[in-house]
């Protein structure tokens, strides 16, 4: 019998400690500036914590000049974010029709505070300088992405 329960709790222990992950995906039509973004989140997540977050957005509009626009501005964010904040990796590809970036978060290496103090994320958001699963859903579905929650 006791050999069964810790067989029990064992199992318990490891099934939640399994890094898990939430997809979340947008599509955005913006008219007035005459591009289309798609983009996938994918989250991933510990015990309610996010560990990283892996996003691949792509931009697309047959003006070249909105191009050339969102390559310089998408460019100098990501440098800018992980300057500030670190944790961010990054590649960005364009041609004369579309910006591709490719981008990972490791939220261990994040400086969430600096974040906060920025108000570059909601306070209640973050608990113990990790960041909750269900903040960046949210953070997510504000901008009109749908998760799979």
């Amino acid at each position: 019998m006791k050999k069964i329960i810790i067989l029990i709790f064992a199992l318990f222990l490891v099934g939640c400690n399994k890094e898990e992950m939430i997809t979340c995906n947008i599509e955005v039509d913006n008219d007035l500036q005459n591009y289309t973004m798609k983009g996938i989140y994918n989250i991933y997540y510990k015990d309610n914590f996010v560990t990283r977050i892996e996003k691949k957005e792509q931009y697309i509009s047959l003006n070249e000049d909105i191009i050339n626009y969102l390559n310089e501005s998408k460019s100098l964010e990501y440098y800018n974010l992980n300057d500030l904040y670190g944790g961010y990796t990054y590649t960005i590809n364009y041609n004369e029709t579309a910006v591709a970036i490719t981008s990972k978060i490791d939220l261990s290496l994040v400086d969430l505070k600096k974040m906060e103090q920025d108000k570059k994320i909601d306070k209640d958001y973050v608990v113990g300088n990790r960041l909750t699963t269900s903040g960046i859903v949210r953070v997510y579905e504000s901008k009109g992405a749908i998760c799979d929650i």
